[in-house]
This record gives structure tokens, sequence and C-alpha cells, in this order.
């Protein structure tokens, strides 16, 4: 799968920008401020109908435009459109009939990377947890039903919490269904977690000279290899015991939306004492795992779309990124200038410049 077409109109800073990229690396240059982010934000949004940054709705359009179009051409697949128009929210045409955003990952299998990615090892646990979410829903669409099923329950829980007359019937069966929901999303996540770590420590070591081996955990010991049965079971005794909380704080306080993971360095917690370096490479080695476990479910890989990663690595550290950089069959990686780390990348790529709004090859 590959882009062969890319028209832009009104995103952000880019008013009409129009190219037909290459297949492999697509190498793009420019200051800062030039539309680099934006342009891989423009991808990102026309090949999942997410904003990856979660901005609201009038700040993807251009301030002097009511709307803003994002026009996509594929080998297999004649055109996709994602418009948005000010106030009348998103819609979605797949070779000119009404799509749906879910549609849009299985035909545009896309995976992007941005700068922000590289603090998840040291941000709050709610990183981690978007992290794998991201990662499960890509490799598996059932899971991303799964969680919206959760989600769905959880809201009308939460809801429930903060009633002052509290139907306990209906409590007792949102609290059945989130038990049987998440012990599901616990166990996909153990089994992601148990694979991943079957590639991050040989991943990790090829960035450090240390034979010291990297893993993401679940802080709570014994989740893997369970049962459903016995995580549902978990699960039930933790609610319990935490049901006194959940009445007084008017919200639901166990479940996988609570989840933890940390990165231990030869049992070590990262967080506490890992330098800044190795934290953002434990980031870098997930991401690279991610894509081996990928490739090896889908025989392919997605298009891959690097904001500006080099920018926040050593040296070292980005020649290494670059040497263990998968195949791809189409990859955008932006930077803003010519690092010498390019030096390591091998076989042949398309070098592009963007310049206020406007790209063209070089």
């Amino acid at each position: 799968m590959k882009i062969d077409r890319l028209k832009i109109t009104n995103y952000r800073n880019l008013e009409d920008l129009e190219i037909e990229p290459n297949s492999g690396l697509n190498l793009i240059f420019g200051p800062n401020g030039s539309g680099k982010t934006n342009f891989c934000e423009a991808i990102h949004f026309v090949s999942t109908g997410d904003n990856i940054k979660g901005s609201r709705q009038r700040e993807l359009i251009n301030w002097d435009s009511n709307y803003a179009l994002v026009r996509m051409g594929l080998l297999n697949v004649e055109e996709i459109v994602v418009y948005l128009e000010e106030g009348e929210g998103k819609e979605i045409k797949i070779n000119s009939k009404s799509g749906r955003q879910s549609d849009l990952r299985s035909l545009v299998p896309t995976h992007t990377f941005v700068p922000e990615d590289l603090y998840i090892s040291k941000g709050p646990p709610r990183r981690r947890r978007s992290l794998l979410n991201r990662h499960l829903s890509q490799l598996s669409s059932g899971y991303g039903h799964l969680l919206s099923d959760y989600n769905a329950e959880l809201k009308k829980k939460n809801t429930l919490l903060k009633k002052d007359e509290i139907n306990e019937e209906f409590l007792e069966v949102l609290s059945e269904r989130l038990i049987e929901l998440g012990a599901r999303i616990t166990g996909e996540r153990a089994d992601y977690l148990k694979k991943l770590n079957q590639y991050l420590p040989e991943i990790y070591g090829q960035f450090v000279q240390t034979d010291e081996k990297l893993n993401l955990s679940y802080t709570e010991d014994g989740l893997i290899d369970r049962s459903q049965e016995e995580l549902e079971e978990l699960l039930s005794d933790r609610l319990e015991r935490n049901r006194e909380k959940e009445l007084d704080r008017g919200t639901s306080v166990v479940g996988p939306h609570r989840d933890k993971f940390e990165y231990l360095l030869d049992g070590r917690d990262l967080r506490t004492f890992g330098s800044q370096g190795e934290l953002r490479t434990a980031v870098i080695a997930t991401y690279l795992a991610y894509l081996e476990l990928y490739e090896k479910k889908f025989n392919e890989l997605p298009i891959l779309v690097l904001d500006d990663i080099l920018s926040e690595l050593d040296r070292a550290r980005g020649e290494a990124f670059l040497e263990n950089l998968p195949e791809a069959p189409q990859i955008f990686m932006t930077t803003a200038t010519r690092s010498p780390s390019f030096r390591k990348l091998s076989g042949e790529f398309t070098v592009l410049k963007i310049q206020d709004g406007v790209i063209e090859r070089q």
C-alpha cells in the first residue's frame, strides 16, 4: 500500500499543496513553521480520520477559510477524501461514496510517530495506556471495538455514580459488564506485552552498548498468562474492595482505564533510574518492536509518518534509529536540518523541501 497522490487544501497553513510521493523514503526538509508538522498531520488525518494532537476542529482549518480538505489517491483505491467544514463536522468519501472512519484504518494502514511520543516512558500512566491502545487497535480491529464498548459502559457507570440516588441493581449490571469487557482488554494487553518483550531487549541493545534487558510490563504482577475467568475474578475482587471508594468519589477507580505500565531495565524502573537518552530509546525500541509484530501478522508494514524525530535524539541514537528503520512501502520523515545521521540511510530516497506551505522536489 502506498499513497500515489496527495492534495491538501486549507489544512492549517497548507492552503494548496499537491504532490505525487514516491515509494520508499520521502525525506522532507523545512525550517520550523514551514508546514512540516501540518503535512504529517494531514496524512494522519486522511488515513485515520483522527487529529493526532486532539485540537479543536476549527484549529485544523486555515483561518482564511471555512473548510479544509485532504484528498488522497492510493494504489488500489481510486480516491479517499476527508472534508471538514466549520460547524458542520467531518465528511468521508471513498471513491465518491460515503465512508466511515473505521473504513480508513483498513484501507490505509498508517502509523504516525511524533516528538511528543518520545516522552511516553516518563509521562503519566495514561500515555502508556494510550500507546498500547494505539498499537493494539492497529493490530486488531476487534480490540478497537472492545475498547469502544468498554468506554461506553464506563461512561454510563460514572454518570450513575455521580447521582444522589443510585440504582443499585443497574450499578451491579454495569459493573458485571465492565468486569467482562475489562478482563478481555487486560488479557489482550498482557498477551501483547508478552509478544512485544520477545523483541524489545534485542532492539534496545542495538541502540546502547549494554547487556541490560529492557521490558515493558504491567505494574501489577500476575496478569500474564491468565485465563478470562481468572482475570474476571481478579477484577471482581478489586471492585468489591474499592466499592465504597467509588461511591464516595463518584467515579470508577477499578479497571483497565486505570492500568499502569512501566519500563524496566534489568528489573529497575526506568522512570526513576533512567537517563533522558535511555527513556527516549525505550520508546523508539517499543515502536520498532511493534513494527516487527505488525509485519509478522500482516506480512507487510504500514505507511510510516515520522515527524521531526531526529531533532530529539543525539547523533548516535539518531544513526541507530535510521539503521534499524524497517523498509516500509512508504515513509514520510520530516526534519529541519540535513543531519549528519542521514549518511546512515541505505538505498534510494526522495528529498523534498517545504517552505511557507509549498512543497517541491530537490
